[in-house]
């Protein structure tokens, strides 16, 4: 796509003007201001889903990419075989920087005035997240699998030996993660916030997490499922965790949040099995055992030394919050 078509600047009522491309993107100008726009493999079900959700959020929380309609009053395009989509794009912006404590502040605070605003939101036909448990188990059965795997060939590659050596202490804590949460009434919060449509974001990635002027936005529900609010925090944490120097203690970030949105009694207990579940080792395991994979050895070995380098200072860090 090396420059936008005539036919979706007039949808979406652009401006052919001083058209920018950024990362696979375009940045046109509109009578109120900068508009992303971008081809997306997303499902029209999908893209109008998030549509209703953001235009929901408008008033209680205005910070976030509400898209921009056709003439048609459609938040999307189709040009041939093409989907186009365009989202207000407030400037400037940078994503946030995980090492800085005020973007992880804002970022904190931006979740809880979300988490808060989607109350009583309609389900608009989000999917339910499934069990924390049932994922842990079959993480823990794939585990076994790919260790079967491992040992099979004839001559193991490094990748094969660290995994091996270390797949019992991801199996251990799996099933410590486990214990944990079998003791606590996660199955009933689960229930609840199905009930009650509980939105939860599930890609708070820097991208998604710009910062405009000061104020934290939360854009992109692509991912977006009903879940425990609780699970959306945890995955923060555990972000900031892997990839920060940790300077922030778990217990600020979690009060930080329950300043504008308390947290439950029980808030620890949910959230600390999630953060001790080896998430890296296992997803770099299913993508070095499938025949899918995208990434190239090297790199998943690579990879693979990085978090078994952190894993001890990681750990030391989550077992502080208790």
């Amino acid at each position: 796509m090396d420059k936008l078509s005539p036919a979706v600047l007039q949808a979406f009522g652009l401006s052919s003007r001083g058209i920018k491309k950024e990362k696979g993107q375009y940045l046109c100008n509109s009578e109120n201001g900068l508009v992303k726009v971008h081809i997306t493999n997303q499902k029209p079900e999908s893209i109008l889903m998030q549509h209703k959700i953001k235009e929901f959020l408008v008033d209680s929380f205005p910070e976030t990419d509400r898209f921009i309609l056709t003439k048609d009053e459609q938040p999307y395009i189709s040009i041939g075989r093409e989907m186009y989509i365009a989202t207000a794009y407030p400037s400037p912006q940078t994503e946030t920087n995980l090492e800085n404590e005020d973007n992880i502040i804002g970022a904190l605070l931006a979740l809880a005035k979300l988490h808060l605003a989607s109350r009583s939101m309609p389900p608009f036909g989000l999917p339910e997240a499934p069990l924390l448990t049932d994922n842990y188990s079959k993480k823990l059965i794939d585990l076994t699998h790919a260790s079967k795997l491992a040992r099979r060939g004839s001559r193991m590659s490094d990748f094969d030996v660290a995994f091996i050596k270390h797949v019992p202490r991801a199996s251990q804590t799996i099933n410590k993660a486990l214990d944990h949460l079998e003791k606590t009434n996660y199955l009933s919060l689960h229930s609840l916030a199905a009930s009650q449509h509980s939105l939860c974001h599930n890609a708070l990635k820097e991208e998604n997490l710009p910062v405009v002027n000061g104020s934290t936005y939360i854009i992109n529900f692509a991912y977006a499922t009903i879940d425990i609010q609780l699970c959306d925090l945890a995955a923060f944490i555990r972000r900031y965790a892997q990839r920060s120097s940790r300077a922030i203690p778990i217990t600020c970030m979690l009060e930080t949040y329950a300043k504008i949105n308390p947290l439950p009694n029980n808030a620890i207990d949910i959230i600390y099995p999630q953060l001790i579940f080896p998430w890296a080792f296992a997803k770099l395991a299913t993508q070095y055992y499938s025949k899918k994979r995208n990434w190239t050895p090297n790199g998943l070995i690579n990879s693979m030394e990085s978090v078994l380098d952190e894993w001890d200072a990681y750990d030391e860090y989550v077992d502080k919050m208790k």
